[in-house]
């Protein structure tokens, strides 16, 4: 073999060393693909829809205040004997009435105060419910582009090193074949060793097209497009300064920490609820109407009827059941004020532990890229060496070997310190459209709310409100 022959294998080995290649200007951005998601992930729209649903609870607590109309018509015909002796003769009852009711609530005793304090109580936790719906599906956004940019390297890097050990055994085997100067010589050892390596490389690269196709998969199910090109993201925006600051923006914003909060006010809503039962309730009611035979009709004979009722209602006892009522809203309250304290530790224990693992990512992200360059200037350096007789293939295999392992762990440590930050931005409650989209329209859950709450309002709801909530 002429060393025109050898340095042109050696320039085809250093040439098969993977490269970073800038992305096509068309390429999928990070914040594309969320606001994709966005858009149309079926979790996060069905949640919407949740949200929406839980706020009519409000609307419906208010109906307490509001009066109830109705419209009622009656016709009746009626014939049979007075008696069992037909022969005493028979009557006859014909009759039709029509009338409108109406009925209003005038005081509950903070009854209906008190559900709808509730009502309100729930649609806030719900609207924060939505808010950490928000959070898992971006979290799991970053995450599956993340897992495809990871992958994807992966690939390219066990492609790479395939190629690379199908030169290496084909120079090898070259240099076995047609022998040379001694210390240019290799053994059927070293041709056993290279071609080894090669089939553990093109098992490596079968792996790492499965793992591609099941990241690949999880894209199309969260983000619903298909990851033809994507970039890597240098980070994402709105990471806090300090561990405390973190720590802090969690305790007033966590979704799941709130969404807490706010069912506890409901819990104890609920007692006041249960407690009002005892107390007076008066409504009044009034009908209108007419009423006449039903067959035949004449109008004329129709008269008008008018009732009015004033009704004060009193418990004095129900077989303990208001009592029992009471102690179990008391008891659901206990359980909703330690469930704050769960939320409020689990909201400063991922702050602090995705915390540390973004610092420690961007660590290995530093460590691996200087190890990733100075195993390609290690692996060059083999190559031409052992074009010189100085290197074994053993050498170079070993060179090569650590550049792979070093650019799969710099992948490796990519994918977790973005994925990282997502979730670090997610327990402090920063990871939501209006944070990580705020050019795109978003979905405002607190107008749904509003609208929510003054849907069917009428004139009487004012003042018959005001004067529940007195005996509160």
């Amino acid at each position: 073999m002429t060393m025109t022959h050898r340095k042109a294998l050696f320039l085809a080995l250093m040439a098969s060393v993977p490269a970073l290649l800038p992305a096509p200007a068309e390429a999928l951005t990070l914040q594309e693909a969320l606001a994709l998601a966005y858009r149309s992930n079926p979790t996060l729209r069905g949640e919407q829809a949740n949200q929406r649903a839980v706020t009519e609870n409000s609307a419906q607590a208010r109906s307490g205040w509001r009066p109830t109309v109705q419209v009622n018509m009656d016709a009746s015909y009626q014939q049979g004997p007075y008696t069992s002796a037909f022969a005493l003769g028979s009557y006859t009852s014909n009759s039709a009435e029509g009338y409108v009711s109406a009925k209003q609530t005038l005081y509950s005793f903070g009854h209906v105060a008190n559900q709808v304090r509730a009502a309100d109580a729930r649609s806030r936790a719900e609207l924060h419910q939505l808010r950490l719906t928000e959070a898992q599906v971006f979290t799991g956004v970053v995450t599956a582009y993340m897992n495809v940019l990871r992958d994807q390297n992966i690939l390219d890097v066990r492609r790479a090193d395939l190629d690379m050990l199908t030169r290496q055994v084909q120079l090898t085997t070259s240099r076995y074949t047609l022998g040379g100067q001694p210390s240019e010589q290799v053994t059927r050892t070293d041709v056993e060793q290279a071609e080894t390596r090669r089939r553990s490389a093109e098992v490596a690269v079968t792996q790492a097209q499965a793992t591609l196709a099941a990241s690949v998969a999880q894209f199309r199910a969260v983000i619903g497009t298909e990851p033809d090109t994507l970039t890597m993201p240098e980070g994402l925006p709105g990471l806090p300064a300090t561990l405390d600051q973190a720590l802090r923006t969690a305790l007033a914003l966590n979704p799941q920490l709130i969404q807490m909060q706010e069912t506890k006010k409901a819990t104890a809503a609920d007692i006041d609820t249960a407690r009002s039962q005892w107390g007076p309730q008066i409504q009044v009611q009034g009908t209108f109407g007419t009423i006449g035979p039903a067959s035949p009709f004449h109008g004329d004979q129709y008269g008008e009827q008018v009732t009015g009722l004033v009704q004060l209602v009193q418990p004095i006892y129900n077989g303990d059941l208001y009592n029992s009522q009471i102690r179990q809203a008391r008891n659901k309250d206990e359980q909703a004020r330690e469930s704050v304290e769960l939320a409020r530790r689990t909201a400063l224990q991922d702050v602090a532990t995705n915390w540390h693992a973004v610092e420690n990512g961007l660590q290995a992200i530093r460590a691996g890229t200087a190890e990733v360059r100075s195993g390609e200037t290690s692996l060059k350096g083999y190559q031409i060496e052992y074009g010189y007789g100085l290197r074994s293939t053993t050498d170079v295999l070993y060179a090569d070997q650590n550049l792979r392992s070093a650019q799969v762990e710099l992948a490796g440590s990519r994918h977790d310190t973005i994925v990282a930050e997502a979730t670090l931005l997610a327990s402090m409650g920063r990871l939501q459209a209006d944070d990580v989209l705020p050019h795109l329209p978003h979905y405002d859950a607190a107008a749904k709310f509003q609208r929510a709450r003054t849907r069917g309002w009428e004139p009487l709801q004012a003042p018959i409100s005001a004067l529940d909530k007195a005996g509160w």
